[in-house]
């Protein structure tokens, strides 16, 4: 399946999702993720929005076992990551993502755990995100790089161009 019906499908079918139901599968996607977390000490990841699953356990989590907390700050083409300490580090940024202000910038390479956000998802974890190719503009060899998401959110196939970057997993609910 190409990119944008991908994109769309699974996008289409996250927004089905009831709100209570989704926060109650946020919960066990952080449950089944929380392993990793305690492997790393610098973890990367996105803050959520609308209706994707939600970060704010993991982020909090986080917060509380002293990790080193980056999340993205959007810029003309890419991401850059900066280490939080608190949601109070966060204020409304492009596309009305919470960003970070002024936070330090760490420098990608030195992210452990790469949490990413997505739209859809195959079983060779390719994934789509919203077109923008912030994430795989991002994402290096050296990050463990994790996926979470609905179950809802799977296709049977993407058809992943050379640039685009395999997730190692993707953590569902």
């Amino acid at each position: 399946m190409d990119k944008k019906e991908a994109r769309k499908r699974g996008l289409y079918r996250r927004s089905l999702i009831p709100e209570e139901e989704r926060i109650r599968r946020s919960g066990m996607i952080f449950e089944k993720i929380r392993p990793l977390l305690d492997q790393y000490q610098v973890i990367g990841c996105y803050v959520s929005m609308r209706d994707e699953a939600d970060t704010k356990q993991i982020l909090q989590y986080c917060f509380d076992k002293g990790k080193t907390a980056a999340v993205p700050e959007t810029t003309d083409s890419t991401l850059r990551f900066h280490v939080i300490h608190s949601f109070d580090d966060l204020t409304p940024g492009k596309f009305g993502v919470m960003e970070p202000v002024d936070c330090p910038v760490i420098p990608t390479d030195r992210i452990e755990l790469m949490i990413v956000p997505l739209s859809s998802f195959d079983a060779y974890n390719h994934r789509t995100g919203y077109g923008r190719g912030y994430y795989d503009s991002v994402l290096l060899p050296e990050h463990l790089k994790a996926g979470i998401a609905f179950s809802e959110q799977f296709v049977d196939h993407i058809n992943a161009d050379p640039w685009d970057i395999p997730l190692d997993l993707i953590v569902q609910a």
